[in-house]
């Protein structure tokens, strides 16, 4: 921050530490003095001292206000607002910020934490950060998180909440101070070194940014155990480019200043940076970073073809039925190139023009896209449409535990809250229809409207040929458009990259090959072919010895390895190509060519933001991999070819997860025409034969073998190898890595699939792993399945029912915990004591979700037990009477589910009289749908 800019600048640092009628908190009155110094040092150069305001511990909730609305008001650059002390909340679950006189029954003295944020929201400040340091703090992240390039880091606006704790967690504080405002204050007087999460230099930066300022807080204190406690995670959450706000000066600053966070770099063939974390990104911001191929996504650069007015996928119909329909989203399905990215742009620009917000979720590894989805959404008080492209990149598996979306948690959590805040929500999602016909998807149904998009042959030869008339104008003067059709074929996608290379080849006066021998499968391999198997096309600014004297065959296998290792960097994806050509007699030697073709092409592109080379498009990966396991009549195994290509994956731990994840997608699509079953024995016989080969891969890192590892468990095509070669390809990573926290999904997807002696070997692992993480969120994916394995010895068992009552004591209430008690309940050897707890914490559980899909998996284990005492049982029935109203109803997927819950209901003993007519009516609701 500059002097110019500090001058503009206001602070309110508010510490309570002495109180009536809760708790002292000594180490508050240390906070202040520590955090002010640092903030009003000359060199961090945060806030002047004559503009950083500490108000007495002893201010009541007015003084507090004025003062907070006041630096509102004055502030033009940064406004900053700290609070430290006890933390609570009214009846309606909003934060209160204790005063000296507060209490659980006093609440009117306290400052309520809404009434900050609306004097935070009107100031005109172009930077706002609130820190919040109380118990229960989370409760305060209302603001929204997005990601925007900025040219300068200084010339940003937004606003960040960073808090001590989630919303149902106490903070902790020590004589010296709280926890959480020790951390921050070593990171301002510190500053950063060493690398940074993105791949910066910490000592390079010379501000610190409020998302770096979080980053060294959370690192400082993962792990951290205080009085045998452990120490909760903080939060933040940002609105436009809050994590990009200068907080203050980089003590440790070294180096030049420091680039634009964000940017690409401008060597794109170089060492690549990590994987960027998901985003959930605005239409106008995603469109603008689309390169390569993806231009041809606008209108600018290829106008938009209409399926007709009367069609269902037509854009304006589109987007009436999301307006008009706020209960039912909408699933564009069709196959690999039919336009689903095209027509949810098209949806989008139209929802731009009415006025409303569109964002557009992106994939990656990060599991918080709920949480980033909510806060989008909740961010402002406007209508907002939310794309959600190849939703089943975010599905893991057929619970959805671990997945990157939580549907059930935007269906019951975020919709009613946007409709509370009077926020019109629509979502529109795209899938492929091989995905969606294998799954059983009970939340895709319940959330969304199937739309399919027109894919008649007429329709795409108007769409193919529009698009070499768009993109191709030279080529057509020069060959005619009936000749210019047939080199192109009729899929559109294809027909776009073709047309683009044809142009570029016509322009440069160079010779047009005689294609339409190759054209029989229509697949981008005829292009192969046909540019490098004997047409010869001269190809501009290609190393043409190494093709010249090889035949297209030689070509093709590490040409499917390169495309299935992507999305990586270039000298993964190399290594990938060049141990095919190892396995091969292809008289190729040098696999950077294959990938510099394959770039040449445009078929390999440099993401903008990451510098990872990725495909064009799937359909590119797909057809090319397709060519390679399928013999020449697409019907056949090619086994040979397959074992060769599948050698690229074994190059390193992240290529395996990129393999399984491409392999999986063009499975999906097989399983529609009845080609997956040949191919899918001879991927699970390649994985057998190579079981240890692949576990010494995967161990070599902790992230991207688990990566990898969860990949596979997820399904297709390699879960059931994996339960058959346990412990030759799982076991070496959890040898290595089984203690850490990220291992809990391996841990608990081998527990609860594993037969009983693989599951055994894995529980000494899992027991460790409990102990250190036993209190974490994500344990319950661990003790879920342990609760379940009811073959383990008696103290074993002992300790894991101890284990998981504790877990529920603190995380009882959260979605995932039904996972924990549907293996609890159902348990037959429970003391007494231990069934009244279980049952306890079942009706708690079921309180907050009894409307949820998932609730049948807790209300069934509860419904069987025969040793609920007479409230408990009228309890249970009532709950169940309250899950069938809102799910008797529903599709036929979730008939099986409602019989089972109404059979178990009508021999219940707590079934009142009224309960039995409720219960005959659905009875009767359930056998109109089985008809039906």
């Amino acid at each position: 921050m500059t002097e110019q800019q500090a001058r503009g600048s206001r602070g309110v640092l508010i510490g309570v530490h002495a109180f009536t009628h809760f708790p002292n908190l000594e180490g508050v009155s240390r906070n202040i003095p520590a955090l002010r110094a640092q903030l009003t040092d000359p060199e961090v150069g945060t806030l002047p001292e004559e503009d950083c305001l500490v108000l007495p511990a002893n201010s009541e909730q007015g003084r507090i206000l004025d003062a907070v609305c006041q630096a509102a008001e004055e502030a033009d650059e940064l406004l900053l607002v700290y609070y430290a002390g006890h933390g609570h909340f009214d009846r309606s679950g909003g934060l209160l910020l204790a005063t000296e006189a507060s209490s659980n029954t006093r609440r009117h003295h306290s400052v309520p934490y809404e009434a900050i944020r609306e004097c935070v929201e009107m100031s005109h400040a172009r930077h706002k950060v609130v820190i919040v340091d109380c118990c229960y703090s989370g409760r305060a992240l209302r603001m929204g998180e997005a990601s925007a390039e900025a040219t300068d880091p200084l010339a940003i606006e937004g606003a960040c909440v960073l808090t001590s704790a989630a919303e149902t967690q106490q903070s902790l504080c020590l004589a010296e101070g709280s926890v959480f405002t020790l951390a921050l204050v070593d990171v301002l007087r510190d500053g950063l070194t060493g690398v940074l999460a993105d791949g910066r230099q910490g000592n390079e930066q010379s501000h610190l940014s409020t998302a770096d300022v979080f980053a060294g807080i959370r690192d400082r204190l993962a792990g951290r155990m205080v009085d045998d406690l452990p120490v909760p995670e903080p939060r933040i959450a940002t609105q436009g480019d809050g994590h990009k706000i200068p907080l203050a000066r980089n003590r440790s600053f070294t180096g030049p200043p420091s680039p634009p966070v964000n940017v690409a770099p401008n060597d794109l063939s170089g060492q690549p940076a990590p994987d960027p974390l998901a985003v959930v990104v605005g239409q106008r911001a995603l469109v603008d970073g689309l390169v390569g191929y993806r231009k041809s996504l606008t209108p600018e650069h290829l106008p938009f073809v209409s399926p007709g007015p009367s069609h269902a996928s037509e854009p304006h119909r589109l987007f009436c039925r999301l307006r008009d329909n706020e209960d039912r989203g909408v699933l564009l399905v069709g196959p690999a190139g039919s336009g689903k990215t095209r027509t949810s742009l098209e949806v989008g620009w139209i929802a731009l023009r009415e006025g409303w917000r569109v964002f557009h979720v992106c994939p990656e590894q990060e599991a918080s896209l709920t949480i980033r989805t909510t806060a989008a959404v909740l961010a402002e008080n406007s209508p907002v449409l939310i794309v959600i492209h190849y939703l089943n990149e975010y599905l893991n598996d057929e619970e959805d535990n671990g997945a990157q979306l939580d549907l059930t948690a935007l269906h019951h959590l975020l919709l009613p809250e946007a409709r509370r805040m009077n926020i019109q929500v629509a979502l529109l999602a795209s899938v492929r229809p091989g995905w969606l016909r294998k799954a059983r998807r009970i939340q895709v149904h319940d959330l969304f409207d199937e739309v399919e998009l027109r894919q008649d042959d007429d329709f795409q030869r108007l769409v193919a040929d529009h698009a070499v008339a768009t993109m191709a104008p030279t080529l057509v003067a020069r060959l005619g458009m009936e000749r210019s059709r047939e080199l192109v074929g009729h899929r559109p996608t294809i027909a776009v990259l073709m047309a683009q290379e044809l142009e570029r080849q016509t322009v440069q006066g160079l010779p047009i090959p005689d294609m339409t021998r190759l054209r029989t499968r229509g697949t981008v391999w005829s292009w192969v072919r046909g540019a490098l198997g004997g047409d010869d096309l001269p190809i501009d600014g290609l190393h043409r010895s190494a093709f010249d004297e090889f035949t297209a065959a030689d070509w093709l296998i590490p040409a499917a390895a390169a495309v299935a290792a992507c999305p990586q960097g270039k000298a993964d994806v190399i290594a990938a190509a060049n141990a095919v050509l190892a396995r091969t007699s292809s008289r190729l030697t040098h696999a950077d060519g294959v990938v510099n073709t394959l770039i040449d092409f445009g078929w390999l592109e440099y993401e903008k933001d990451s510098g990872l080379l990725s495909t064009v498009h799937d359909v590119v990966c797909d057809q090319l991999i397709e060519s390679v396991l399928l013999s020449a009549g697409g019907r056949a195994a090619n086994r040979e070819g397959a074992h060769a290509f599948l050698a690229g994956c074994l190059t390193s731990p992240r290529t395996v997860g990129r393999y399984t994840t491409n392999l999986a997608r063009l499975l999906n699509d097989l399983t529609l025409d009845n080609r997956a079953e040949t191919v899918s024995s001879v991927l699970e016989e390649w994985f057998a034969d190579n079981a240890h080969a692949l576990g010494d891969v995967l161990r070599l890192d902790a992230d991207d073998g688990g990566y990898s590892l969860n990949v596979i468990c997820s399904g297709p095509p390699w879960s059931n190898a994996a339960v058959h070669n346990w412990q030759k390809c799982v076991g070496p990573w959890l040898e290595e890595f089984g203690d850490d926290v990220n291992s809990y999904h391996v841990l608990g997807w081998g527990l609860g699939n594993l037969p009983a002696d693989g599951a055994l070997l894995l529980v000494p692992v899992a027991l460790r792993w409990v102990e250190s993480h036993g209190w974490r969120r994500e344990a319950g994916h661990v003790l879920g399945p342990l609760l379940g394995r009811t073959e383990l010895a008696m103290e074993v068992q002992e300790l894991v029912l101890r284990k998981a009552m504790g877990w529920l004591r603190r995380n009882g209430e959260l979605l995932e915990a039904g996972f924990v008690l549907c293996s609890l309940v159902d348990r037959t050897n429970l003391t007494d004591t231990q069934t009244r707890r279980a049952v306890a914490h079942a009706f708690g559980w079921l309180q907050h979700h009894r409307s949820l899909w998932v609730a049948h998996m807790v209300l069934q284990p509860l419904l069987s037990r025969g040793d609920l005492t007479e409230g408990e049982a009228r309890t249970a029935a009532s709950l169940a009477l309250d899950w069938l109203e809102a799910h008797a109803a529903k599709p036929p997927a979730t008939t099986a589910e409602a019989q089972f819950i109404l059979r178990a209901l009508l021999e219940h003993p707590g079934l009142t009289e009224h309960g039995a007519r409720r219960a005959a009516g659905f009875a009767d609701l359930l056998e109109h749908n089985s008809a039906t």
